[in-house]
């Protein structure tokens, strides 16, 4: 529900500036999922001018489609990327596939090399969409603030189905560094994360190739 905000900065953007905290406060009142009503038959807005957005998940959905598909058909090893990753057995060499994760300040280079274990993989990062050529302010936003979690640059998690982990790269982005290894032990996912210095972290479960 947070495509109202994104469009506020959008604009702001386009005009060489922040929006200001008046702006942002009156587009809150559009923003907050307990004003979407979802039934079998329809999705409604409660509130005027709301929108959605799905980029927080429809990357991982494809990806989980694919999977599926390709399962389907009899396919034993394959890596999909569909903007978020899914794989399937092995690579050419019949060793675990192996993703690299981007460093969030430098998009020629590699932050980190994972080693896929069969979960989906999907990564969040403050460079891909950003307001302010700071990365400050970017496409992540946290409803409550009207504002984008200050406190992390790439966030990487490792869950059963891409889905998942792509809308987990949110909620660990605005949640924070302290709060992720409670919230990876809750959802039973796997996490990377990197701050706006450049220092990162991650849970036991996460295995990086050598």
């Amino acid at each position: 529900s947070v495509q109202p905000l994104w469009a506020l900065y959008a604009q702001a953007q386009h005009e060489g500036r922040l929006p200001t905290a008046a702006e942002i406060l009156a587009v809150q009142r559009s923003v907050g999922w307990r004003h979407v009503e979802v039934s079998d038959q329809r999705i409604r807005l409660r509130q005027p001018g709301m929108a959605l957005t799905c980029n927080g998940s429809a990357q991982g959905y494809a990806a989980d489609m694919a999977r599926a598909a390709l399962r389907a058909h009899g396919v034993a090893d394959a890596l999909i990327n569909a903007g978020e990753h899914a794989s399937l057995g092995h690579n050419d060499q019949g060793q675990a596939w192996t993703l690299g994760i981007e460093n969030p300040r430098d998009e020629q280079a590699m932050f980190a090399a994972l080693r896929s274990d069969g979960r989906a993989v999907a990564t969040s990062a403050d460079n891909r969409s950003a307001f302010t050529a700071d990365r400050r302010h970017h496409h992540i936003l946290d409803p409550a603030t009207g504002d984008s979690p200050p406190e992390l640059s790439s966030v990487t998690v490792l869950a059963p189905s891409a889905m998942l982990a792509d809308a987990l790269t949110k909620v660990m982005f605005i949640a924070g560094a302290k709060s992720i290894p409670r919230l990876a032990k809750q959802w039973q996912v796997g996490v990377l994360w990197v701050n706006k210095t450049g220092q990162w972290a991650a849970t036991p479960d996460v295995h990086l190739a050598s």
